[in-house]
C-alpha cells in the first residue's frame, strides 16, 4: 500500500494528543491522528458524573478556548471554583485561597474527563487538516533526522517529519525508543468516585491531610438543589483494598470521618475505581523524530490537581515551537527544532514534579514535632497575600498578579 504523506503523526487521541492535533491543524499543518480507542465517548447523565475529573486552569481553559472546544461543552458539566481550603487532618493549620484575594474571576473549572474528550473528538473530526485513525495501532515505526514512517495494524502506511508521543503513562512509543525515565511508586493508590453531600459545596475544593490519608472533595455542578463532589482519596495500597470492600453505607460513613464530619455523605453516585500512584520522568522528551508530551513524559502525584494543565502546558510548548519552526521552513523532526520544546518544559516539569514529592512526604508524616512545625507554616503561609498570589498563579499558569 503506498504511504501517505503528513507533517505530523501524533499517537494518542485523548486529552493532550487530540488538542496538539486540533491546534497544529489551525496552522494549516496535516496531521495523522492514531489511537486505539474508537472516539466515540458516551456520556453518563448527571447526577451520575463520570468518576475521573480535571482541573482546569486558567491557561489551560485559553488553550481549550483556541481550540474551539470549550465553547461547545454545556454548561451543567463544568463547575468552578473560586475557593480552595486546604487542612491538617492532624492538627489547626489551614490555608485559604480565595480567587477575589488575587483578583481572578475563578481558581480554576472542573470537567468530567469523558466530556473533555468527547469535545476535542469532535473539533477533530471537522479539522480539514487532520485525518483521523482510530482503532488503529501501531505495527512498526522508523526515526531519522530526515523523517518518519509508520505502519499502522490496519494496514496502512504513513510518512512524516516527526511522531508525537502522547500514548499514556504507560507510552508504548517511549519504551519502544528506549527513552530513560526516573521513576518510583508513591505507596499511594487513589480511590475516585462521585458522591452526594448533604449541603452545598460553596463552589469551594476541599483537600484534607491526615491519619485517614489525602483527600480531595472537588465541587461538580448540583442538580435540583442536590449538591455532588468528585473525590480523589489517596491512601496505601492495603488501606485502598480495605476501603474498596466496604458496603456503600460504611464507605460513606469512613469518608465522613475522613473530612472531619465536615460534609454529611448521603451517597455514591457512581461505582469506586482505584489508582495505583506513580512518579515517572523521563530524562530526555525527544529524539530525532520523535518527541512525547503529557503522561507519556512525566506523570505526578494528583493532590494538587496538576497532571492535566502539565500536559496542557506541554501541548502550548510544542505547538509554539513547530509553529514556529514551520514558517521558518526548518525541518520539524529535526533534533534541533524538538529540543527547544524540551528546554521550554522540563524545568518546570521536574519543579512541579519535585514539590509534590516534597509535599506529600511533608504531610505523610504523623511525627508529633513535624506536624506541630507544618502547622505553624501553613498559618504563617495563610496571612501572606503575597505568597499565596504567587502560588495561585504558578497554578493557573499565570506569570504574576498585580
Amino acid at each position: 500500500m503506498m504511504a501517505k504523506s503528513y507533517d505530523l503523526i501524533i499517537v494518542g487521541a485523548g486529552m493532550v494528543g487530540a488538542l496538539s492535533a486540533i491546534l497544529l491543524a489551525k496552522s494549516s499543518l496535516r496531521i495523522a491522528l492514531v489511537d486505539k480507542h474508537d472516539g466515540e465517548y458516551r456520556l453518563s447523565t448527571p447526577p451520575a458524573y463520570d468518576a475521573r475529573v480535571s482541573a482546569i486552569s486558567s491557561q489551560s481553559k485559553a488553550l481549550l478556548e483556541t481550540a474551539n472546544v470549550w465553547q461547545g461543552i454545556a454548561r451543567d458539566r463544568i463547575a468552578s471554583y473560586d475557593n480552595m481550603v486546604v487542612w491538617d487532618g492532624l492538627g489547626e493549620g489551614y490555608v485559604d485561597f480565595n480567587a477575589g484575594e488575587v483578583v481572578l474571576p475563578e481558581l480554576g473549572h472542573l470537567v468530567e474527563n469523558a466530556v473533555l474528550n468527547q469535545q476535542l473528538m469532535k473539533q477533530a473530526r471537522s479539522s480539514k487538516n487532520i485525518d483521523l485513525y482510530l482503532g488503529d495501532t501501531l505495527n512498526s515505526h522508523e526515526l531519522s533526522e530526515s523523517g518518519v514512517r509508520v505502519e499502522l495494524a490496519s494496514g496502512h502506511t504513513l510518512d512524516a517529519q516527526v511522531i508525537i508521543a502522547a500514548d499514556g503513562a504507560m507510552s508504548k512509543l517511549r519504551s519502544e525508543n528506549a527513552f530513560d525515565t526516573v521513576e518510583w511508586d508513591y505507596g499511594h493508590h487513589a480511590i475516585v468516585t462521585t458522591i452526594e453531600i448533604a449541603q452545598p459545596h460553596g463552589n469551594t475544593a476541599w483537600q484534607s491531610f491526615g491519619e485517614e490519608g489525602i483527600l480531595a472533595f472537588l465541587p461538580l455542578p448540583s442538580v435540583e438543589q442536590k449538591h455532588f463532589v468528585s473525590i480523589v482519596w489517596s491512601v496505601p495500597p492495603k488501606e485502598a483494598e480495605s476501603l474498596m470492600a466496604l458496603d456503600e453505607e460504611a464507605f460513606c460513613r469512613r469518608l465522613h470521618y475522613a473530612m472531619n464530619k465536615r460534609f454529611d455523605v448521603l451517597g455514591i453516585m457512581q461505582t469506586r475505581q482505584v489508582i495505583p500512584l506513580r512518579q515517572r520522568h523521563a530524562k530526555q522528551y525527544v529524539r530525532a523524530g520523535l518527541a512525547l508530551i503529557g503522561d507519556a513524559a512525566h506523570t505526578i502525584h494528583p493532590l494538587a490537581g496538576q497532571g492535566a494543565n502539565l500536559g496542557f502546558g506541554d501541548v502550548k510548548a510544542l505547538v509554539d515551537v513547530l509553529e514556529k519552526a514551520n514558517r521558518r521552513g526548518e525541518h520539524l523532526g529535526a533534533s534541533k527544532v524538538l529540543r527547544r520544546y524540551q528546554r521550554a518544559r522540563m524545568l518546570d516539569n521536574i519543579a512541579m514534579a519535585a514539590g509534590m514529592e516534597s509535599f506529600k512526604r511533608l504531610f505523610s508524616t504523623q511525627q508529633p514535632l513535624i506536624v506541630q512545625l507544618r502547622n505553624i507554616g501553613m498559618k504563617g503561609f495563610n496571612q501572606n497575600i503575597s505568597l499565596k498570589k504567587k502560588l495561585v498563579a504558578r497554578a493557573a499558569g499565570l506569570s504574576s498578579f498585580s
